[in-house]
């Protein structure tokens, strides 16, 4: 049975504009049309909205995922990158928090100033 665009964004938890922005994008497939025009999707749509759905999730930018789509990249590839750059992230903030607490141990200004 096919869904209408409001019917396939309620399946997904989603909005139309998202659907029409992955449209636009060429993210996601426009689907057949109805003989009055109205698009009718199928269930590859909804695969296909779900994964962009779940990528985006993640933390996978837009323009990344464009690349899933015509094949240049894997899925596998993209996520190796985002998790090596969440890691320098990661190592980056913790070097902030240990700062924090020599700041907070010492009892120094946090602009590293001596005390008047």
């Amino acid at each position: 049975m096919p869904w209408s665009t409001r019917e396939l964004a309620e399946l997904a938890s989603t909005t139309v504009n998202t659907i029409r922005h992955y449209h636009r994008m060429g993210m996601l497939d426009e689907p057949e049309r109805r003989d009055n025009g109205y698009k009718q999707y199928e269930v590859q749509h909804l695969v296909s909205l779900l994964r962009i759905r779940r990528l985006a999730g993640l933390g996978v930018p837009l323009s990344r995922m464009r690349n899933l789509r015509t094949g240049a990249e894997g899925a596998p590839h993209v996520l190796r990158d985002l998790d090596a750059e969440l890691q320098v992230c990661i190592e980056r903030l913790q070097g902030v928090r240990a700062d924090i607490v020599e700041v907070l141990r010492h009892r120094t200004p946090a602009d590293g100033a001596e005390p008047a």
